[in-house]
């Protein structure tokens, strides 16, 4: 019997690694980053229910989700169905066993995230990936947003959300101290607010007048709620201590806005439920500002690796330098570096310059006349892999690795859900190159 259990597992093995998704586990090294997480507190204690997934199990769920682009619900459904998806994360279920918890994804999405190095990771994908990649000495840098999934925000909007959330403490507050609810014209605001939101033509003249309404409404909620919490002794939660302390900032903000002299706000708070998102201003045609992550991509041989990612606007062009060190860290050689026009400052081309890197930026001054036809077919060349290559990298990632509009409800999760992303795709690469290979070296036996 034993015999038996034991040639149908290894036939099972088998089967796997001639699927889809065995020939992506193989492209992934999921022992090397298991190493990089600390296993779960109750994993370590063995006390309770024996857990569904270890750490490797959980990378793999993870990296599932943003292959089969499933929610975290239908995903659960499929492993439960799917013998070559429970192989994948390193589990067997038993007939008529079923996976019930289908916060198995947001889990390991908040753990993983906590303990997340994506520094160390990036290092050993890259050196698991060597073998597979060619032109290891090229690299081409660009950035691009990663967008959170929210409202497109307004004064009006953020303002409202601010106090209706403070109303709503507040009469929580008089409830707990069994007092009767607030006479505050609620109601009134209310009604102002949607009638201004159903305009179809909203004038500065009317938005103007809405906000100092709301701006003086709001400071009214703050301190009838801190006068509550002062007279009852009310201690508030964690959570809410920290939302209304995001909503006086949103109140200092929009009143400095309405009757200070600053036109630009400093670490403007765009999102009440994210109030670490700060808009991006990018420039281009379709969209002049986005909303989420911005990140600086080096790519080598057609993989994407994370230089620098900030919620807070940078200029990257002054990332050059950091790329090329990132490039010689994980590679150990960089002589052809390709990036966007903002890119070519004097420093960078000096750097480059005396560290004997070709670049594809438009030379200054007079060049030699033998050398500028062979400087500009390599330069446009170097500009079509760019254009085409890398930009196509972030299409491909936005579009088929839900990387779009990223759901994410805290900073934690959302940097942990684009660096998935992201490995997903360059895995999912790799994989076809392990098998084109693999088809060649067969062929040729």
């Amino acid at each position: 019997m034993s015999n038996l259990l034991f040639s149908f597992q290894s036939l099972l093995h088998k089967n796997f690694a001639q699927t889809d998704l065995g020939e992506l586990y193989q492209s992934i090294p999921f022992e090397s980053f298991s190493e990089t997480i600390p296993a779960p507190a109750f994993a370590k204690s063995h006390l309770g229910r024996k857990p569904w997934f270890d750490v490797k199990g959980g990378i793999g769920l993870l990296i599932l989700k943003h292959y089969t682009g499933l929610s975290d619900a239908l995903l659960m459904e499929r492993i439960n169905t799917d013998w070559a998806m429970q192989l994948f994360c390193g589990i067997q279920l038993k007939p008529g066993q079923q996976i019930k918890d289908t916060n198995q994804p947001g889990f390991w999405r908040t753990y993983i995230g906590k303990h997340l190095d994506i520094e160390r990771l990036q290092q050993r994908a890259a050196q698991y990936w060597k073998p597979w990649m060619q032109q290891r000495n090229i690299g081409m840098q660009d950035a691009t947003c990663y967008e959170s999934r929210i409202s497109f925000p307004t004064d009006v909007k953020l303002l409202w959300q601010c106090c209706n959330t403070t109303y709503l403490l507040l009469q929580q507050v008089r409830k707990r101290n069994k007092q009767r609810s607030s006479r505050i014209n609620y109601d009134k605001k209310k009604k102002e607010f949607l009638s201004y939101q159903r305009t179809k033509k909203k004038t500065r003249r009317a938005e103007k007048k809405l906000r100092i309404k709301l701006v003086k409404f709001l400071l009214k909620l703050l301190q009838q709620l801190e006068h509550l919490q002062s007279k009852y002794n009310t201690t508030l939660s964690h959570k809410k201590q920290k939302q209304l302390r995001t909503i006086a900032t949103v109140y200092q903000q929009q009143y400095g806005k309405l009757y200070g002299d600053t036109t630009v706000i400093k670490d403007r708070i765009v999102s009440l439920s994210k109030p670490y998102i700060r808009p991006i201003v990018r420039g281009k045609e379709a969209r002049q500002v986005e909303f989420g992550a911005k990140v600086n991509v080096l790519q080598v041989d057609g993989i994407n690796f994370i230089e620098h990612l900030s919620y807070d606007a940078f200029n990257e062009g002054t990332r050059l330098q950091e790329g090329i060190f990132l490039q010689r860290k994980l590679f150990g050689k960089c002589t052809h570096q390709s990036a966007d026009k903002i890119y070519a400052t004097n420093a960078n081309r000096s750097y480059c310059k005396q560290n004997h890197i070709v670049t594809n930026f438009i030379p200054k001054g007079r060049q030699k006349i033998r050398h500028i036809e062979q400087a500009a077919v390599l330069s446009r060349q170097m500009n079509i892999q760019r254009g085409t290559v890398l930009e196509g990298s972030f299409g491909n990632e936005k579009n088929h690795y839900l990387l779009n509009k990223i759901p994410a409800r805290n900073q934690t999760t959302e940097i942990c859900w684009i660096f998935f992303g992201m490995l997903t795709a360059n895995a999912s690469k790799i994989s076809k190159r392990i098998k084109q290979q693999s088809s060649v070296r067969s062929g040729a036996a």
